[in-house]
């Protein structure tokens, strides 16, 4: 077949009146068209015969298309793109005449489209969800589920397409260890082995979720063997900043499941993953919940599993799909039966409210009444008169009584100060607290900050001692025994082995991903340890979350630990006015409007910038400590 433009068309196909050039691709061609019997627009696919460079090419590309065509005609679903006709044209050859969606990719909408609201990404996930378990339900696998094969109507329905490569669970048309689909979106079991079932599709359909409701890729790479290797060994990426309106948490346990490395660890189907994700949602309302809700339709076609939903303030139970109609006829006059009695109880009744609970800084206890209920951030029903108490070591407990209408975008925690004697057995040490030397000696009186970590160091002569304090340690007023030492860190023996390892122990109030002399080692937590061996490194620090990069050039000392400190968290408060905007970090979106919200940074020189309507503005401060910026924009 001859290359189309919208120049070089023929006039018909078939009993079809060719109109005009959709799209055009290395396999063929995709034209609009209109049957004159029914006045029906339709999408022709016409396949490009020349492009198949073997008669083994020619042969799969006519498989595909006829598989498409039968696969097609055992699928009767309205999130499912309907194949009409399938025929062949002299000169042309084989084509697909299809319904005719008048929309656009998905992919494109996720790369260049305005941002969708979180209830859009919704409707198209349920969209999805349904058409890809109506396929599961009829056995087939579709083995290629990514955002170029879903169209978003300009209706805002979405349709799934392209079956050519979907199988029958009960047939054979590609044999085990063959890969077919796209890279990005590949289960671990189709790497490996090439085996699919629907199991497969739901792990693909868990990436293209990912990708549309965050605007990332769970495994991003710069090369197809760095994905690929990423979706067989690694966990999904963490989203900085995280998505908004989804607890972190939340998501991460919903991901990690869709997403698991092992069939059986992921979701049931498509839908039962959507449900999950849609409890994970705390910035929906509640009429568009149960919108959303409508759309997963009890269909006999799609097994759902048993779910119990606590999203805001109702309790939803999904019947079990029964093999008899007249069982699921009964089901459900017994679930509106219930329904109605209880409704009054469900939506007029005396019920909580959903508060989003967040502290500064983040990680804070939180007890409703004296019970502890989780961990800030969080959300939580409360009812007017529950008394709220967030602790967290090293900072002032906060209470609050909760009062409907109140809301409270987050609330600031207060580190305790205490004045501690630092003193040393012998007395006279010099003192380095946090890598900076204080005037003075053994005994002296310090300002002692419990919100943050602390580095003690106490040298006198060949003497010394050296600890570390994590949130909430004060020395208490103890006496610290100095002892004989090469090195000040007195807790350590002189290793027997010259060659022995060094250890690098993470001091720090956060996590940071850690490169050595260019190796990428993952990320660290909190007072984690990294053995090295001795002599110079390279070390590289970088902490997305709280906007903070770091390089230092040290020396690792055998059999000997080295702290690596990490600067304070502080809280960045940005207004202006008159208007507003989004606010940037160091050219990292902050993920918050510059309206008086905050966002937790390392302390340090950033460089603060607004983006809004009437311009941009850029400031570089120095942040020693909470920190509020206010200027016109």
């Amino acid at each position: 077949m001859a290359d189309l433009d919208n120049l070089n068309l023929p006039q018909s196909i078939g009993r079809y009146q060719v109109l005009r050039l959709l799209g055009s691709g290395a396999m063929g061609s995709v034209v609009l068209a209109e049957d004159p019997r029914i006045k029906r627009k339709v999408a022709i696919k016409l396949m490009r015969m020349d492009a198949a460079r073997t008669e083994a090419d020619r042969h799969e590309y006519l498989l595909r298309f006829q598989r498409e065509a039968e696969v097609s005609g055992l699928l009767n679903h309205p999130g499912i793109v309907a194949i009409y006709d399938v025929g062949e044209e002299e000169g042309l050859g084989p084509f697909l005449a299809m319904e005719f969606v008048s929309g656009k990719p998905l992919d494109s909408l996720i790369k260049t489209g305005p941002p969708l609201p979180t209830k859009e990404k919704l409707r198209i996930a349920v969209g999805l969800a349904e058409a890809l378990d109506h396929a599961h339900a009829k056995g087939i696998v579709h083995r290629d589920v990514k955002p170029g094969n879903a169209m978003v109507g300009e209706d805002g329905r979405t349709k799934l397409m392209d079956f050519g490569i979907a199988k029958r669970e009960d047939a054979s048309l590609t044999q085990t260890g063959t890969f077919l689909g796209t890279p990005s979106y590949a289960s671990p079991e189709q790497i490996r082995e090439g085996t699919v079932d629907s199991r497969s599709d739901i792990f693909s359909f868990g990436v293209l979720v990912f990708e549309l409701m965050s605007g990332q890729s769970p495994f991003p790479g710069n090369s197809i063997n760095t994905i690929l290797y990423r979706i067989v060994n690694e966990p999904p990426v963490e989203v900085q900043p995280p998505v908004t309106g989804i607890l972190p948490e939340g998501w991460r346990r919903v991901f990690d499941k869709v997403l698991a490395k092992r069939p059986e660890d992921r979701h049931a189907t498509c839908t039962a993953f959507v449900r999950d994700l849609l409890d994970a949602v705390v910035d929906l309302g509640k009429e568009d919940r149960r919108e959303i809700l409508g759309l997963m339709k009890l269909s006999g076609d799609s097994p759902l599993p048993e779910i119990t939903s606590t999203s805001f303030d109702e309790t939803m139970v999904v019947l079990r799909a029964e093999s008899s109609r007249a069982s699921r006829i009964w089901l459900g006059l017994a679930a509106a039966a219930v329904l109605a009695v209880g409704g009054w109880f469900l939506f007029r009744g005396p019920k909580g409210t959903r508060l989003q609970i967040d502290s500064q800084p983040a990680g804070a206890k939180v007890f409703v009444n004296g019970l502890a209920v989780g961990a800030t951030p969080m959300n939580q029903p409360l009812q007017a008169g529950d008394q709220l108490r967030l602790e967290l070591k090293g900072f002032q407990p906060v209470l609050y009584a909760f009062k409907p209408g109140e809301a409270p975008p987050a609330f600031p925690l207060e580190a305790i100060i205490t004045e501690e004697t630092l003193d040393s057995v012998p007395q006279g040490a010099t003192v380095v607290l946090d890598e900076k030397p204080l005037e003075g000696v053994t005994p002296l009186k310090v300002r002692w900050n419990q919100g943050q970590p602390h580095r003690l160091t106490l040298t006198k002569e060949k003497l010394g001692y050296a600890s570390d304090f994590g949130p909430g340690e004060v020395p208490g007023g103890r006496a610290f025994e100095l002892k004989e030492a090469t090195t000040a860190d007195t807790r350590q023996e002189p290793p027997l082995d010259p060659n022995a390892p060094g250890t690098l122990k993470l001091a720090g109030g956060f996590s940071v991903r850690v490169k050595v002399d260019g190796k990428d080692l993952g990320d660290l937590s909190p007072g984690a340890k990294l053995a090295l061996p001795p002599g110079p490194h390279k070390v590289e620090l970088v902490s997305p979350k709280h906007f903070y990069k770091d390089s230092r050039a040290l020396s690792v000392s055998a059999g000997q630990v080295l702290p690596l400190t990490l600067p304070a968290l502080a809280a960045l408060t940005v207004e202006t006015f008159p208007g507003t905007g989004k606010v940037f970090v160091d050219g990292q979106d902050a993920g918050i409007e510059s309206d008086g919200s905050s966002v937790q940074v390392a302390q340090g020189r950033h460089t603060i910038t607004v983006r809004g309507a009437r311009g941009s503005k850029s400031e570089t401060v120095e942040v020693r400590g909470d920190k509020g910026l206010r200027f016109p924009l």
